[in-house]
């Protein structure tokens, strides 16, 4: 599993990528043999029930959800027919409420309906290091932070299904952060998916809710993409 973030016409930050670099990869992954699959793919891969026959799984996902995927992602997936992945910060749809704007409502619509694209959450509002303030109330007996992640999880939810008509089923942790209570409260909302920050490749079996992925920067190459996901090969 791939980890994108945000495509740039200049590259700002370590986490972005350039069009133009975004396209190579995905036509260079293509050539290589591999088969970009989507949400429902991955589920039955790990359950080990994938009947496709696809010998070369990969999944490119997309963490935040800004506006460049719709101008830049998106062609490239209905050029070379390519399923993606976005997990969106709910509270920030339609907003830019940091240095770029957030995909917004008829943006989500429109990818949905492309047929390419599906979309999780990323948390509503809780783009923190979420574990560091559950610590920070200590060993008593009813957290409140698991509460607010508890309502967190339900409203991301909510949102998404008001928007694609979908309920999610995956979730990507913020900065990776979670931990077994989170955990459970993330399934108990109903996200059978959960992707981590953790490097590392997904073997059939591999558990479903600590999901590997492997990050692109900015200084990655169609050729180091490749090199990174051909590890296991």
């Amino acid at each position: 599993m791939l980890v994108y973030h945000h495509i740039q016409p200049e590259a700002k930050s370590d986490v972005s990528c350039t069009p133009q670099q975004f396209e190579t990869q995905i036509k260079a992954i293509l050539a290589a043999g591999y088969k970009p699959i989507n949400l429902e793919q991955t589920s039955r891969f790990l359950l080990g029930s994938l009947s496709d026959k696809i010998e070369r799984p990969v999944l490119i996902t997309f963490d935040d959800g800004y506006e460049s995927l719709y101008h830049y992602a998106l062609p490239v997936a209905r050029e070379c027919l390519v399923p993606m992945t976005v997990f969106i910060v709910t509270s920030r749809i339609g907003r830019r409420p940091q240095f770029a704007d957030y995909l917004d409502e008829l943006q989500i619509k429109e990818m949905m309906e492309s047929g390419f694209w599906d979309f999780g959450s990323h948390t509503h509002d809780l783009h923190t290091d979420i574990l560091r303030i559950i610590e920070a109330f200590g060993t008593v007996k009813a957290n409140p932070v698991l509460r607010l992640v508890a309502r967190d999880l339900a409203l991301s939810s909510a949102r998404l299904e008001t928007i694609t008509g979908k309920k999610p089923v995956a979730i990507a942790w913020p900065y990776g952060k979670f931990s077994s209570d989170t955990t459970a409260l993330a399934r108990l909302a109903g996200y059978r998916l959960h992707f981590t920050s953790i490097l590392g490749y997904n073997e059939v079996g591999a558990n479903p809710f600590a999901i590997k992925r492997i990050p692109v920067s900015s200084r990655d190459t169609a050729f180091s993409v490749l090199k990174k996901i051909s590890q296991v090969h």
